[in-house]
């Protein structure tokens, strides 16, 4: 359903939708407050005010118009709690923090302050309803009994004291939360907020692992809140259109798509968007499934053929409950997956580097560094990882590298640690078949083939290591190739 302009549905009938706070989200950023004093900044008032306007002042026509009047007054009256731009109070500092915590304060304003282009207000809360929740957020509350803390509660950017990437153990925590939040019967589907250049890489994980036939949407922001240009508010309203659309639900089984991202009036699927650039336009990557014309119901223009979500081999429901990891002394041991209730272990982390390559190298390798530092990976993996792997971006399409780096990944493979070939940069061409014991990543760029291999070590566990990883026996090379196709088959299918 897409409501027209200015109608007000029965807000009992209007669908949920969980709209989820994530890291470093610019559409939760807004310009530091106080940098000017005569910005003006939404704020509640504290009571009702009555105040005068010179009549027909809205707009310059108008105006002109009016002017010979002398400038008449109207009363206009004001709401206690109702936000209102106006300048900060004298003396008051700038926020601790320029992002929002979650996304509350955001839909309020987009619906009381700014207007769709027929001039209404309320364009989300015409839609639907909300619920809002926070994984892994942008800002914390720093203050009370149980005060949040930077870079395990909550993840901005900005200065180096002020900015905090998150790790493998938020991953896990976002997917917990996002599954649950899923699994209400309540809601429709869920909007994913997140920075822009890092949302393609959790929208590509979400759509694996989450188990749902319901819309996962990415949402996303070029240019801060309250910001000239900014751009986040369509966005979002975009995306509420697309999920109560049900364009996504083709067969009458739930969502047939996927995980998309809706930006700048485009739907484009999880495993296809790439951003390119840092400005509104800034995604591409594959054809759009839809697009968001304001004027005409959402429709789907394709459907994609990869397996996500409700179908996908790697979900959280189709994980096992251990897998066999190294154990550092030559063995292996179990590692929980998943608990009683189905979610992800929390001290399940599995680590996969990407390794780069480039020509012009060191060269002959006398040092031992001209595999761009694939032994010592693999030593501390050794040590410190049983669940681990590798990307290689080589060159596009096919993956290749140089023979030394090659011959190290090889030997990676064989200690357990399986690798996955790419091409450099945004490839279109898949890289076609690689030489044993390697896994070719389709067409995937190195940080999504990344994401599908920590899933795939989630499901399959480490590879079988051999006795001598520079010299595998016939029999350690078979047993490396059938699980080698094991993860072949996920790649070709995801």
């Amino acid at each position: 359903m897409d409501s027209q302009p200015g109608t007000q549905p029965d807000g009992a009938s209007l669908p949920v939708i969980a709209v989820v706070a994530g890291p470093t989200a610019t559409i939760l950023n807004t310009p530091p407050m106080g940098a000017d004093p005569a910005a003006l900044v939404p704020q509640r008032l504290g009571e009702d005010v009555s105040i005068e306007v010179v009549d027909h002042s809205g707009h310059p026509i108008d105006e002109h118009l009016n002017s010979a009047t002398g400038g008449a007054l109207r009363k206009v009256t004001l709401a206690r709690g109702q936000l209102v731009a106006l300048p900060l109070p004298e003396g008051a500092g700038p926020a601790a923090q320029s992002f929002f915590p979650s996304a509350e304060r955001l839909y309020e304003e987009l619906d009381a302050l700014w207007t769709d282009e027929a001039g209404h207000t309320g364009a989300l809360g015409r839609l639907a309803r909300y619920r809002h929740f926070r994984a892994g957020p942008p800002a914390g509350y720093t203050c009370g009994e149980a005060p949040e803390v930077l870079g395990v509660d909550f993840f901005p950017y900005g200065a180096w004291e002020s900015r905090a990437e998150p790790d493998i153990g938020t991953l896990m925590t976002i997917t917990n939360k996002v599954q649950e939040i899923v699994g209400a019967a309540e809601v429709a589907g869920v909007q994913w907020l997140e920075g822009s250049p890092v949302i393609e890489e959790t929208l590509y994980w979400l759509g694996l692992l989450i188990d749902t036939d319901k819309p996962i949407v990415g949402q996303v922001a070029q240019r801060l809140h309250r910001s000239i240009g900014s751009d986040g508010g369509q966005n979002l309203v975009d995306g509420v259109r697309y999920i109560v659309s049900e364009a996504w639900n083709l067969d009458g089984r739930g969502d047939a798509v996927g995980a998309v991202l809706v930006a700048d009036g485009v739907v484009r699927t999880a495993r296809g968007a790439y951003k390119v650039a840092g400005r509104p336009g800034g995604y591409a990557g594959g054809g759009p499934v839809a697009t968001c014309t304001t004027r005409w119901p959402i429709r789907l223009e394709y459907r994609p053929l990869r397996r996500h979500t409700r179908d996908s081999a790697v979900r959280i429901s189709a994980l096992p409950r251990e897998v066999r990891a190294l154990d550092g002394a030559g063995g292996s041991r179990p590692v929980r997956v998943t608990d009683s209730s189905g979610r992800l272990d929390p001290e399940v982390l599995p680590v996969v580097d990407i390794v780069v390559y480039g020509r012009y190298g060191i060269a002959g390798g006398a040092c031992g560094c001209a595999d761009l530092g694939v032994k010592d990976a693999v030593s501390h993996n050794v040590e410190r990882h049983g669940l681990a792997g590798f990307v290689l971006e080589g060159i596009a399409p096919n993956g290749w590298a140089s023979r030394a780096v090659e011959s190290s990944l090889s030997a990676a493979v064989y200690s357990g640690f399986p690798v996955v070939w790419c091409g450099r940069g945004r490839p279109e061409d898949p890289v076609g078949r690689t030489p044993a014991p390697f896994v070719a990543g389709s067409n995937l760029g190195a940080t999504k083939a990344r994401m599908l291999l920590l899933a795939c070590l989630l499901k399959f566990g480490a590879a079988p290591a051999a006795e001598d990883p520079n010299r595998p026996t016939a029999a350690e090379q078979r047993a490396t190739a059938a699980y080698v196709r094991s993860l072949q088959e996920v790649f070709d299918t995801h």
